[in-house]
């Protein structure tokens, strides 16, 4: 409580108490005392005595401008006391039992009522001026059961000042009619109360005619007083940015078919099984072929990509990667088969061999013995054949050194030097697959881990080679340098990551090669599904899977690829004249929009198109031609719209996926509008005192909460600034008490946002 509230209720209570000497000194009064007063005889009538006393001479005036004067003319009226708003005893009125009398407070100043009822919280508080009209109100709803406590200020130039004084407890309700509608709710916008405004007939005037009470609720017009004096909120932007969405005209049917198919037993969206699906492809592919985009010019792309799947801890993420990367665990699982036969294969050779070996190096004994006894009239044998035993004896030794290895396409927790390792036995790339992205992107950040970072931002590209250095060990040297990335993210540990980087902390480029990152919108309303796998789909898919995983020179050029010469490493295409032409005024107009980004990060982002779009074109082509088992020659336009098209979808998410901090205010307060418009529509609990439409917030209890993206303590402020700024809210500084500390600043959540349900 601060200085100006201790020090009223002290005045307070010192008028009460000099009040209550004075009433002492009177009787209370009887209904003889009122006889022929309608009003006051129905009033002691209801058991309000207590509240009523009989003046028997003039009253003297002990508080005011007047105080210790006598009021002539008030001995023989009746008194009533006057109650404040916390139910204390601080005027008296003299009430003239003559018709034409006059009506006279003891002190004008001080906001006061008549109180006829209890004046509990629970009731229902109606203000009105006149006694007669107020004691009317209060039989006709008490005949109702209703539970109510009528105001009355017993003088109409009171009015406003009673309304005012009683609705800082609680909220009151005037009456009034459409005629004097204007008149009544104008001085009181912004207060709280409501006004039950009626065509002609004030509501407890009808119930005496047993009009029914629901129905002329009903037929009135209720205004929240207190909404009048607030401004129109402002509508709050969306949380994200829309995105759009991949359809089955963008791809070769043969991607679309299994996406779909597991998209829809997983209730996902087609993006999330589409992201892990294209990246194995692109790895798979890998350095086995290539794709010059412009005519003459010797810049070469490989169809590798970096790909993350973003949604919350609930949005399946984990089964969409696991769906989109069975075609390659296929291929994993048929490795591992083949080890296992090669390795059985090679076991059963060696204990051959050994065997085998023992033999022969007695016969080897035996004829470098036999060649060093005999002499030149009887030999045998000669150097020749002792050279050929041991030939075939040191081959049998060296095929057991020669152990079968595994056939590797992935790795899900390698190190840099583990990864260099099998890029340098795999010569065509390798993918690397984090179920949860987040710990891989924290690893990359210490200082002591910068080789890494540099391990994943160079082999982004594909074609470069790279030596890794092992302290003790020497080191890896990897002649192509092609990595895939694939894993999923949650968005609010992304945006954390993001945050850092676009503020310049460690923007090396690494996000931006993220090119197939997506964040959809969950399906609506996705409930759980059980049906069972499409198998035609799965094994086409399978099959395109495992005839890539087996394709050599001759196959690619089968398919239209260009051959290998001394200036092109590996099997490629081009462009058709027609592609190329919409590829090269494609790609002008990317720099230009690129260099129009608002954002350094995005406009780095968009650069990088510039691979993905040639990739994406020479994978669907190479699955058309693989698909109809033809040569269809160099990367149709059709191929080219399919993953420009694709660019457009994936434009759009990377917006979305940067506004979580280019627009992170904005966001927060939206989530936090959402919050409120929830509690709006539930609506106030007046008796709970951390009811915040009621009695408002701070922002130590809003971050208490611990609401997503609320948690913090400058995106909490943020929030509230916009929500201020759009007039959702209302902030107010709150003294310290008298005890010290710091001022609280409160949040009043707006009481029209009612206005916008």
């Amino acid at each position: 409580m601060n200085t100006t509230q201790t020090t009223d209720n002290k005045k307070a209570h010192a008028i009460s108490t000099g009040l209550s000497q004075c009433i002492a000194d009177f009787r209370l009064a009887t209904l003889a005392d009122v006889a022929g007063h309608d009003t006051l005889e129905s009033l002691l009538s209801n058991g309000l005595s207590n509240s009523v006393i009989y003046l028997d001479r003039d009253i003297t005036i002990f508080t005011g401008a007047l105080a210790g004067e006598k009021q002539l003319d008030t001995a023989g009226n009746i008194g009533l006391i006057m109650l404040n708003n916390q139910a204390e005893q601080v005027n008296l009125a003299s009430i003239p039992l003559d018709d034409n009398g006059r009506i006279f407070i003891s002190d004008n100043d001080i906001p006061s009522a008549f109180v006829i009822g209890s004046m509990s919280k629970e009731s229902q508080w109606i203000v009105i001026a006149d006694l007669a009209d107020a004691v009317r109100c209060y039989n006709a709803y008490h005949r109702l059961g209703i539970d109510v406590t009528v105001l009355t200020c017993l003088v109409q130039s009171l009015f406003n000042q009673t309304v005012k004084h009683f609705s800082e407890v609680q909220q009151v309700t005037v009456m009034t009619t459409s005629q004097h509608k204007a008149k009544v709710i104008t001085p009181l916008k912004g207060v709280n109360a409501e006004a039950i405004v009626c065509e002609h007939t004030l509501i407890y005037d009808a119930l005496e005619f047993d009009a029914d009470y629901d129905d002329l609720l009903a037929d009135a017009e209720i205004i929240n007083l207190k909404a009048l004096g607030k401004p129109k909120p402002k509508p709050i932007s969306q949380t994200l940015p829309p995105v759009k969405t991949l359809t089955s005209t963008m791809m070769p049917k043969l991607l679309w078919d299994y996406a779909s198919n597991s998209a829809e037993r997983l209730s996902v969206p087609i993006e999330y099984v589409l992201m892990p699906l294209m990246v194995s492809l692109g790895s798979l592919i890998g350095t086995k072929l290539s794709i010059y985009p412009k005519m003459y010019d010797n810049w070469e792309v490989v169809p590798n990509f970096y790909g993350a799947i973003i949604g919350n801890p609930s949005s399946k993420k984990s089964p969409s990667l696991s769906d989109g990367l069975k075609p390659l665990s296929h291929l994993v699982a048929l490795a591992k088969n083949k080890y296992d036969e090669d390795k059985l294969e090679h076991d059963t050779q060696k204990e051959l061999n050994k065997h085998m070996t023992k033999a022969a190096e007695k016969q080897l004994s035996d004829l470098a013995k036999k060649l060093a006894t005999q002499t030149d009239d009887d030999a045998e044998i000669n150097q020749e054949d002792l050279k050929a035993k041991a030939q075939e004896l040191a081959e049998s030794k060296q095929s057991d050194e020669l152990i079968p290895e595994i056939k590797r396409y992935v790795t899900d927790d390698g190190t840099i030097e583990s990864i260099g390792e099998l890029e340098s036995k795999h010569k065509n790339g390798m993918l690397v697959k984090r179920d949860e992205l987040t710990g891989w992107l924290a690893s990359l950040e210490s200082e002591s881990n910068q080789q890494a970072r540099s391990f994943y931002l160079e082999g982004f590209n594909g074609l470069g080679s790279f030596q890794v250095d092992r302290i003790g060990r020497g080191s890896v040297f990897i002649d192509t340098h092609c990595l895939s990335v694939i894993g999923g993210i949650q968005p609010d540990k992304l945006e954390y990551y993001l945050s850092k980087t676009m503020k310049g902390l460690g923007n090396d480029g690494l996000i931006q090669r993220f090119q197939l990152m997506v964040y959809p919108d969950p399906l609506p309303n996705s409930k759980e599904r059980d049906l069972p796998p499409d198998r035609q789909s799965r094994d086409a898919i399978y099959n395109l899977f495992e005839t890539i995983d087996s394709m050599q020179l001759g196959e690619f050029m089968r398919y239209g690829a260009n051959p290998i010469d001394d200036y092109h490493k590996r099997p490629y295409y081009r462009f058709t004249d027609e592609a190329y032409q919409v590829f090269m005024s494609w790609y002008d107009a990317l720099k230009l929009r690129a260099g129009e980004a608002e954002h350094s990060i995005i406009a780095e982002h968009l650069i990088k198109y510039a691979k993905t779009v040639p990739s994406l074109a020479l994978v669907f082509h190479l699955v058309d031609c693989i698909e109809h088992g033809t040569s269809l020659g160099a990367v149709n336009i059709n191929a080219l719209r399919a993953a420009l098209s694709w660019c457009e979808v994936l434009e759009s998410h990377m917006m979305r996926i940067y506004s979580t901090v280019t627009d992170s205010a904005n966001i927060k307060a939206s989530y936090l509008a959402n919050k409120i418009m929830k509690m709006v529509k539930k609506g106030a609990d007046k008796t709970d005192t951390t009811d915040w439409i009621e009695h408002g917030f701070t922002a130590r209890q809003l971050i208490r909460k611990g609401w997503k993206g609320l948690n913090d303590a400058d995106d909490v402020l943020n929030a509230l600034e916009i929500l201020v700024e759009h007039d959702w809210l209302s902030w107010q500084e709150i003294p310290s008490t008298g005890q010290g500390g710091r001022p609280t600043e409160r949040y009043t959540i707006n009481s029209r946002l009612i206005e916008l349900i």
